[in-house]
């Protein structure tokens, strides 16, 4: 399941709580239930009945709770998938390369091809495994960008072919409408065959 934004607060609460003895209760009006749904994905932890004395220096608790390794962990993925979601990339300044949009099944070919390359006879273009993972999404248009030279847009076509090849040509057809850029490898010619009655 995805969590809820009252779900994210609640985690949030619990991280600022780690700073002291990491423990949140009752008394920090932290919706019950949804400590208690947290607890049930491993995101969070309840005491032990045991501890709660200890916790509540004199209080009586009906429970308390603290932050997980995988709670903190999902506040930090969350946190930077939002700013990847809102993060704006410059253009870069160098003349040579060029803005390709990709979409997200186009980068996991990319990613596969890349994977390949120990294997591949014909190798990825170099520094196309850079420009992967320095790729930027665009939210509004559901898009990679990624900024290429021409040697890097023919690995690209390079992987389409395959994929082609392997399973749909969608993604060599959107390359080559919308940016002119193919990869056919030329034909073999075969020696032509002996004319009759040759020995």
């Amino acid at each position: 399941m995805t969590l809820r934004g009252e779900q994210w607060d609640v985690l949030r609460a619990l991280e600022e709580a780690a700073s002291g003895d990491g423990w949140v209760t009752p008394g920090e009006r932290v919706p019950v239930p949804v400590v208690r749904s947290l607890a049930g994905l491993g995101l969070c932890e309840l005491a032990p009945a045991e501890l709660l004395p200890t916790l509540g220096r004199g209080r009586q608790l009906a429970w308390a709770a603290r932050l997980t390794v995988d709670g903190h962990d999902a506040l930090v993925y969350q946190a930077a998938r939002a700013a990847e979601a809102t993060r704006q990339v410059a253009a870069p300044q160098d003349p040579l390369l060029r803005a390709v949009a990709m979409r997200a099944s186009d980068m996991d070919i990319l990613r596969r091809y890349l994977a390949l390359a120990p294997t591949l006879c014909r190798l990825p273009s170099k520094g196309l495994d850079e420009v992967v993972r320095a790729a930027s999404w665009d939210a509004a248009k559901s898009r990679f960008t990624v900024w290429v030279t021409d040697e890097q847009v023919q690995g690209i076509a390079h992987a389409f072919f395959l994929e082609r090849m392997a399973a749909s040509s969608a993604p060599a057809n959107r390359l080559g409408r919308e940016y002119g850029i193919t990869c056919r490898p030329a034909p073999s010619t075969s020696p032509a065959s002996p004319g009759r009655g040759s020995s």
